[in-house]
């Protein structure tokens, strides 16, 4: 049934219905794995899902009667208990085995917890890949190899092809959301198998507000089978609740109708989306489509997701970068600021000397300087009458605002003063005057777009009420864009106040620095520990090599690794872990002379470049280190004991042999009974 037999109020209704879509309460999960909802002191169970006993071996009825360590054992629910007295609301990733058996045997579990209102959720799934080692190499081998692309769309591309080939899907998509929420694919490695969407665009009712928002509180949403059969909770509510349970921080969420036909109409099978954030805001999503249904470990989930973590990570550096970049150029530009004479010039000499290249930078076509007594312009502007018109406008009705832009001027207020096909205006008004402004002008980007079907929803009768339906079909609709310029950037009209303070009075450069420093620290530093980070640590030990080689100055490295390390993370979580690494670089770095560096090397590994150190001297600052490592209380956490490898500098080290016998000799300590220091030859002390 066309559109056209509803009016716009039933539509609007419609509309409406669907953004209410409760789709994080559906009463029910994924058949992948199970669920157990506890109160919220983890006494007694709430509510179970239908499919218990093919994960635990017990039944849903002896499950409700149960305690809870009878049924998820001691070792979990330790592990809960201690994820309980976390103050924030987040999701725990622990594992453990549950209590029951199924086929005779117990199985390991990958568990995701987290509190929902007034219950405490726990997620169960089995844990199908014990080598996790395979997959914290393709992490470390990601980080290698992100560490030396310095381009957005190779780095994107690169993150499609990795995550195609470890996951196995059909089309790995990277999919950028605009200003509106519409989606643009802008990255793929998509089979044969598969169709490529490929610079298609997506209207922004495919992922619609609530589950944008879903996004922000969970970053990942598998969905191994798409037609699979939901499994109930049973009961369907939780005692004394009215609505069903909230798993918005879940993994297990079963997939709303409306989502599943539009998943069919797509062909997809099964798929995998992990949400991209920069700066705290949705920039876009990994879409990973496969054609037939395809489990997906959870563990590999979870090493996907750190992939898309590291990439947004360095796409964040590239951008400050390329910002860095547009504002030095502006303020390079701005540095003379007088004529050959050494007098300040006025607008018409900066307009003269510095136009040209502010253009270029700011990918305009024009520029002009509107005060009240001259207008000073340069390229393809408006008529001088009509440039004061919009600057009149500007003042009257923006006075209080510091800058305006528009990618549509005839959808704009200033329409009756548009010249041409210049569609694009960014206006910044002086800080010394409101009713001065320098513009810039775009012209038109006439271009067409192609989108996955016609970006339009169908409106049908079920259930006597109208509900909006996905659309049936992908195939390619192209529609043609016109009357709108290029959009300003955000950095382009931070540039641009930069430059209208230029003009009105020197140019600010404080921000730029402030741009350079958080890059080096960024590029230098470990994002945890705050120690160098392999890369600097490299280029240091590189640095103290070829000072050694000149001067015959002594060296030695230290390698030292957290004995049992894996155990605060099994026993307690990943952030106990965490926290064990920052204590102790805490306690470290106040053991080092101010010749000496620690840098993260990888993982629980750290690295100490000893300067004007021999073995002698290296080893008896290893000592002190261990010393005050196996000193360090955690709390509940116990003890910490570190095992050392040290190696001083022989002529014609180059790095690779240095640390090479630094890590044979931690090997040693390690094999040695750990929580001591070891040389590359033979005992010191």
């Amino acid at each position: 049934m066309s559109n056209s037999h509803y009016s716009e109020v039933e539509i609007a209704a419609a509309l409406e219905a669907c953004a209410r879509e409760p789709v994080h309460i559906p009463g029910a999960i994924q058949p992948v794995g199970c669920l157990i909802s506890l109160d919220a002191n983890m006494a007694r169970i709430r509510q179970v899902s239908a499919n218990i006993e093919d994960f635990v071996g017990i039944s849903v009825a002896n499950v409700l009667i149960s305690k809870p360590r009878e049924v998820l054992g001691d070792e979990l629910m330790d592990l809960l208990e201690t994820e309980l007295v976390k103050k924030d609301n987040s999701a725990s990733v622990l594992t453990a085995t549950a209590q029951g058996q199924v086929g005779g045997k117990q199985r390991r579990f990958h568990v995701v917890a987290y509190p929902s209102d007034n219950a405490f959720v726990v997620e169960l799934e089995y844990q199908l890949s014990p080598d996790g080692h395979r997959l914290l190499d393709k992490v470390n081998d990601w980080l290698v190899e992100v560490a030396q692309i310095d381009n957005s769309d190779s780095l994107l591309d690169a993150l499609t092809r990795w995550v195609q080939q470890l996951s196995g899907y059909d089309r790995v998509m990277v999919y950028r959301f605009d200003e509106n929420w519409n989606g643009r694919v802008i990255a793929e490695t998509c089979l044969p198998v598969a169709e490529s969407f490929l610079d298609h665009h997506f209207p922004a009712s495919d992922i619609p507000a609530q589950v944008r928002r879903l996004y922000d509180i969970n970053r990942a949403r598998s969905i191994p089978d798409a037609l699979a059969p939901a499994v109930p909770l049973v009961p369907s509510c939780g005692p004394d609740e009215a609505t069903p349970l909230d798993m918005s921080r879940g993994v297990l969420r079963a997939v709303s109708p409306i989502h599943q036909e539009y998943l069919t109409n797509m062909g997809v099978g099964a798929s995998l989306s992990i949400a991209m954030h920069e700066e705290g805001k949705l920039w876009g999503l990994l879409a990973c489509h496969s054609v037939k249904p395809r489990p997906l470990e959870a563990d590999l989930r979870d090493a996907l997701c750190a992939l898309v973590q590291i990439a947004m990570q360095r796409l964040m550096i590239l951008r400050t970068a390329a910002e860095t970049r547009l504002l030095h150029g502006i303020h390079e530009s701005n540095q003379i600021l007088t004529d050959e004479n050494g007098r300040t010039l006025g607008p018409d000499g900066l307009i003269k000397r510095h136009g040209a290249q502010w253009l270029e930078l700011l990918d305009a076509e024009g520029i002009a300087l509107v005060t009240e007594n001259q207008i000073n312009c340069l390229g393809t502007v408006p008529s001088e009458e009509n440039l004061l018109a919009m600057a009149n406008w500007l003042s009257r009705h923006k006075n209080h605002e510091a800058l305006w832009r528009s990618q549509a001027l005839g959808e704009s207020p200033l329409a009756t003063w548009q010249a041409g096909d210049l569609c694009g205006l960014l206006a910044v008004a002086l800080p010394t005057n409101t009713r001065h402004w320098l513009m810039l002008f775009r012209r038109e980007q006439r271009h067409s777009r192609h989108w996955a079907g016609k970006p339009e929803d169908t409106p049908m009768m079920r259930d006597g009420q109208l509900i909006l339906t996905p659309r049936r079909s992908f195939a390619q609709w192209e529609d043609e864009v016109r009357g709108r310029s290029r959009a300003w950037r955000d950095i382009e009209c931070r540039a641009a106040g930069n430059l209208a303070k230029s003009m009105a009075v020197l140019t600010a450069s404080h921000e730029i620095a402030q741009l350079n420093e958080k890059l080096k620290s960024l590029a230098y530093k470990d994002s945890l520990t705050g120690t160098w980070n392999r890369y600097r640590m490299e280029q240091a030990i590189d640095a103290e090599l070829n000072a050694a080689e000149r001067h015959d100055r002594s060296l030695a490295v230290l390698l030292l690794d957290i004995d049992h390390f894996k155990q605060y993370n099994d026993t307690y979580g990943h952030e106990a872990g965490d926290l064990v690494l920052v204590t102790l670089c805490s306690v470290l770095q106040k053991r080092l002379r101010p010749t000496d560096y620690l840098g993260r090397w990888g993982g629980e590994e750290f690295v100490v470049l000893a300067g004007n150190s021999d073995l002698v001297g290296g080893v008896y600052l290893a000592e002190r280190l261990r010393q005050s490592a196996e000193a360090l209380d955690l709390g509940k956490l116990g003890g910490v004991t570190i095992s050392i490898g040290v190696a001083a500098w022989k002529r014609g080290d180059k790095r690779e042999d240095l640390v090479a016998r630094a890590d044979h000799a931690m090997y040693r300590a390690k094999e040695g009974g750990r929580n001591r220091v070891k040389t590359e030859v033979s005992d010191i002390i």
